[in-house]
């Protein structure tokens, strides 16, 4: 004996089916939207690393202004610093380009300062004049607004064949200046 369905049987089938998955799928969304925090409720702080980073700084007119490149960034969410291993950074200030480099870099959590740690070297390169000046230290402190640097290390400057050295330097990049602090010696190159 055979058994057939009539034809609106199956098309009640098929509707009973549609309307059961529609209910299903609003029950199971009213759920997930009752367990989903309110964006007022979200922490959007994350501890996260990041591989090969770049970052890229305007100034107020829109001009790139600084560049830091590091294999690996660390942010840490709770206390906001950043921990950088072996940071490349480029300062643009008019006619000068700074490059920075180090073993290690903190940032401060309101983006303001910038410690470096271990061996630092610092190029500055006129791109006018086209001469440059090497410094080489330990353990810079950058504070980023005013582009300034200091250090209370042994500094180690040459330009052009000649070489200064002290204990301690304080350097400001906007006007191309810089003061040793203490046991300065000098050995220029003559002509």
């Amino acid at each position: 004996m055979s058994r057939f369905t009539s034809r609106p049987a199956i098309q009640r089938g098929i509707l009973l089916l549609a309307a059961a998955a529609v209910a299903s799928y609003l029950a199971t969304r009213d759920v997930q939207q009752q367990l989903r925090p309110s964006g007022a409720e979200i922490d959007t702080r994350l501890n996260y690393a990041l591989m090969d980073f770049e970052a890229l700084l305007l100034d107020d007119s829109g001009t790139l202004a600084v560049t830091v490149k590091a294999p690996l960034l660390r942010n840490d969410a709770r206390s906001g610093v950043g921990t950088v291993t072996r940071p490349d950074i480029l300062v643009r200030q008019g006619p000068n380009e700074w490059r920075i480099a180090a073993d290690t870099a903190v940032v401060s959590a309101d983006r303001e300062f910038v410690s470096l740690a271990g061996d630092v070297n610092m190029v500055r390169y006129n791109v006018r004049e086209r001469d440059f000046i090497e410094i080489d230290t330990r353990d810079l402190l950058v504070s980023v607004t005013p582009r300034t640097a200091s250090t209370e290390a042994r500094v180690t400057i040459l330009q052009a064949g000649d070489r200064l050295t002290a204990t301690g330097m304080r350097l400001d990049m906007v006007n191309d200046r810089f003061e040793l602090l203490n046991d300065v010696s000098a050995i220029y190159d003559l002509p």
